[in-house]
């Protein structure tokens, strides 16, 4: 497959002066430890939590790990089994209002006659920053272990506590969600967001406006294979979703799942902000859009780094306040993917220059945010080229061959902190 740099399409809008700076790349887990699928949260005083998954010699004996600040990490272990180490499908972490700090994650399980292995959905929470956790608690109703994952988790200013994942005990993947009003402690009824199906390996976000809407996304699967990004709203904790509306609409067509979702934001003023990732041929990679009118519609796609074809990237937007949005890919139009941030200060209007972060002689993918009115810090899972082609997903859904548990490999998370202009 011929791959063409990301920057042949993303002139139109640039604002080289809006670029962050970035200091030199540090390892996120201390001493040298191997790690992958790392998570950032940022609570309303600033406290910069992080989180990945590492298991003993880079297998699949996966352990949560979570630092608050500049504190010491703490491990946490699951007596369902292994944490799954998936960058698709990563631990969540969210702060509450109260300062508590929730977590969100999939244990994985191998189940005879299962095409890919059984998860479950685990919620914990701490109320020291981190020091401490709860015990685990698992918040879907059907059962424990089933198809459970892609998941995403929002705390909201009331105190609720939201999960949202993909479920397949309907017989199709379709979007599911459920709300604790206890501190997780306990959860709802799962409520099914939508009768149609949802590419079954691609994320779902969550987001909240100013006035209290919940916005959920994810990659819906329309007639004809068409798969495509929505949004759908809801007002009343729960219980009555919108009909979802495109944002993307290029009517990419794929049999199969790419395992790549999207990322959503809304920021104070209630603009809703959206990204994704296409494999739509000749406008390939990462999207942006936006709406002004609660996600009723949307603004014509916005291409952020795209070309003639492209591997599934996986972009994720951050807040930086004043206006400022960040977004943070790893490039699929390059035949090794590397770690790329592009800013707008306008709100999505006028995007910054790009600016590359990982080195390019390693495979680096599935970047996360934080950002803060000043400063950002972008953090993502590298390995060796030949390492990360023992690790590529599989589009494709079908297959005899039942698919084992993940492993760390020898990946690493890093990090690159720098401030925003």
């Amino acid at each position: 497959m011929k791959f063409l740099a990301f920057s042949i399409l993303v002139v139109l809008g640039c604002a080289a002066n809006d670029a962050p700076r970035f200091r030199a790349a540090e390892q996120l887990a201390p001493g040298g430890e191997l790690g992958t699928a790392p998570m950032f949260a940022v609570s309303r005083d600033a406290a910069e939590a992080a989180a990945w998954i590492s298991a003993p010699d880079g297998g699949s004996d996966g352990r949560l790990e979570v630092r608050v600040g500049d504190g010491r990490v703490v491990q946490l272990r699951d007596s369902l089994g292994p944490i799954e180490p998936h960058g698709e499908s990563p631990p969540k972490l969210a702060w509450s209002p109260d300062g508590s700090l929730d977590a969100l994650y999939v244990v994985a399980k191998l189940v005879p006659g299962r095409r890919f292995p059984a998860s479950a959905l685990r919620f914990v929470r701490s109320t020291d920053r981190g020091a401490t956790w709860s015990t685990p608690v698992t918040v879907t109703d059907d059962s424990a272990f089933a198809s459970h994952n892609f998941h995403a988790l929002y705390a909201a200013p009331d105190g609720a506590v939201y999960a949202s994942w993909l479920d397949g005990r309907t017989g199709k993947s379709t979007v599911f969600m459920t709300r604790s009003t206890d501190g997780g402690k306990t959860w709802m009824p799962n409520v099914r967001v939508t009768m149609s199906e949802a590419c079954p390996c691609c994320r779902t976000t969550m987001a909240s406006g100013p006035d209290g809407t919940l916005y959920l996304a994810w990659r819906r699967v329309f007639p004809g294979n068409v798969r495509e990004v929505v949004v759908a709203r809801l007002s009343d904790r729960g219980a009555t979703w919108s009909e979802p509306v495109r944002a993307q609409r290029d009517g990419w067509v794929f049999d199969g799942c790419p395992h790549a979702g999207p990322s959503l934001q809304v920021d104070a003023t209630g603009r809703v902000h959206i990204a994704w990732w296409s494999g739509k041929r000749g406008a390939a990679g990462v999207w942006y859009a936006r709406s002004d009118d609660g996600a009723k519609s949307f603004s014509e796609p916005m291409p952020l780094g795209v070309a003639e074809f492209s591997r599934p990237a996986h972009v994720q937007l951050a807040l930086g306040g004043r206006g400022r949005v960040v977004a943070a890919w790893d490039d699929g139009t390059l035949q090794t993917p590397r770690i790329v941030v592009r800013v707008s200060k306008r709100a999505g209007d006028r995007w910054s220059d790009p600016v590359t972060l990982s080195d390019s002689g390693r495979a680096a993918g599935f970047p996360v945010v934080a950002a803060t009115r000043e400063r950002i810090a972008v953090a993502w899972s590298e390995e060796s080229v030949a390492s990360a082609a023992t690790h590529d997903t599989h589009t494709k859904m079908s297959g005899p061959h039942a698919m084992p548990l993940g492993t760390v490999g020898e990946a690493r998370v890093l990090v690159r902190r720098g401030t925003l202009e």
